[in-house]
């Protein structure tokens, strides 16, 4: 039984693959103040956006696709879903449970960062379709103008790309014929089937019905945009991160 659940618990972990974060950051963007736009012809505005985006992209891709880029991270580390914190600390009081969960979640992390690595075409479409009519909202817009254009841009497509990528890494086998999937469908269902009885609501258990590919998605895709807002908002406000003269014509100002 102690094998079973610990067995279960690992494929919480792999399947966890994913990063919730604060985007605002990724409008700092908008810090191209009003100001500048009349100095600026509409083509380098744009131009300055697009390659601003694309170093942020880059950065991104760069640090959270390598190995360890979610893991090594306590800010973008991906934890097992909420729901099952329940399972997981009645798990971890088993001998060598809290060994394997950590294991898992590492593991979870690793998948996490390969899918990362694969993002950068979604975002580069979104970049490329960027529209005169586009910069010029998020120049003269809020400090949240840049992160609603880049979410409504690429959202969509992040979430279906970035989720056969995660259905794919949680169905590989782990041990034996165990996925990750098919290990937290057996984890979850039976804890859901003590939780729902009387007893276990008498208990003040509840049952986990988390779909793991969708909270390893969306994980993944916030994690993301939380980094390349990062290096955006360092654009913005450093100097020395305008490493080309059009960032430091279109941001100096």
């Amino acid at each position: 039984m102690i094998r079973k659940a610990i067995i279960a618990v690992s494929a919480v972990a792999v399947a966890a693959f994913c990063a919730c974060s604060d985007m605002a950051s990724l409008g700092s963007l908008a810090g191209v103040t009003k100001s500048a736009s009349s100095s600026l012809t509409s083509t380098e505005i744009t131009a300055g956006l697009k390659e601003a985006l694309n170093l942020g992209v880059q950065a991104g891709v760069k640090y959270l696709g390598a190995s360890g880029g979610y893991y090594n991270d306590l800010a973008y580390r991906i934890g097992l879903p909420e729901e099952a914190a329940v399972i997981t600390k009645n798990i971890s009081k088993l001998p060598g449970g809290q060994t394997l969960v950590t294991k898992v979640v590492r593991n979870i992390n690793e998948a996490a960062s390969d899918a990362a690595s694969k993002a950068t075409p979604i975002f580069a479409s979104a970049i490329t379709s960027m529209t005169i009519s586009d910069a010029r909202n998020i120049l003269m817009g809020n400090k949240t103008a840049a992160t609603t254009y880049f979410k409504t841009k690429t959202k969509p497509g992040l979430k279906t790309l970035f989720g056969g990528y995660i259905d794919t890494s949680i169905n590989k086998k782990i041990i034996g014929d165990v996925s990750a999937q098919s290990s937290w469908n057996t984890l979850t269902s039976n804890w859901n089937s003590v939780a729902t009885t009387v007893v276990g609501k008498a208990a003040g258990l509840t049952a986990v019905n988390t779909n793991l590919s969708d909270y390893l998605t969306d994980k993944a895709v916030d994690g993301l945009y939380k980094k390349v807002g990062e290096k955006e908002s360092a654009i913005r406000s450093d100097a020395t991160q305008r490493t080309s003269a059009l960032l430091k014509k279109v941001f100096g100002h």
